[in-house]
């Protein structure tokens, strides 16, 4: 019984660094994607697109000609926000499924990187074909330009991945010591 207990503890303690990770790590790369729009002028996210291709999925349609010719659908941009911020805490949950939660106490960027570039197959392979956008955005007319864009901002959110572990280390270890 206190095996079970230790586990459902370890759960839960693995979620909510997830969720803590998850969204430091997405907001520093909508910082760095805000800066980046700033300064080189480089067009923000589009998140309503994603909040449309998974409100059509509920309507049973999984793949677009172009999520950008779908109709609009009510809600999508904060549905393309939220599953933004999901995303990331998932990436965050599947780190810590592979380091553990003892991660936390001597973060490395290795593991945040790994998961990084290893996410960057979600959009290559599952969005953007369901987008209509081809197998790594190879119907678009700039797919080098999208490739590159998606490892850009996976390599930023594994340093934002890594940056909020040795904070939330610090500020762990800063609670304990008190």
């Amino acid at each position: 019984m206190n095996q079970a207990v230790a586990k459902q503890n370890n759960i839960a303690k693995q979620i909510i660094v997830a969720v803590m990770l998850g969204v430091a790590a997405t907001a520093f790369l909508d910082v760095v994607n805000y800066l980046q729009h700033i300064i080189l002028e480089k067009p923000l996210t589009r998140y309503e697109f994603i909040g449309r291709w998974v409100i059509y999925m509920t309507d049973g349609i999984f793949s677009h000609q172009s999520i950008k010719a779908a109709a609009p659908r009510v809600g999508e941009l904060i549905l393309g926000w939220i599953g933004h911020y999901a995303i990331g805490i998932g990436f965050a949950l599947l780190m810590l499924a592979f380091t553990g939660v003892k991660w936390i106490s001597k973060p490395s960027f290795m593991p945040a990187f790994i998961v990084g570039f290893a996410t960057c197959s979600i959009p290559f392979f599952i969005m953007y074909p369901g987008m209509g956008y081809g197998i790594a955005g190879l119907n678009t007319p700039n797919p080098i330009m999208l490739q590159a864009k998606v490892l850009l901002s996976h390599c930023v959110f594994s340093i934002g991945l890594y940056v909020a572990g040795l904070l939330l280390s610090r500020w762990l270890n800063d609670s304990i010591n008190k």
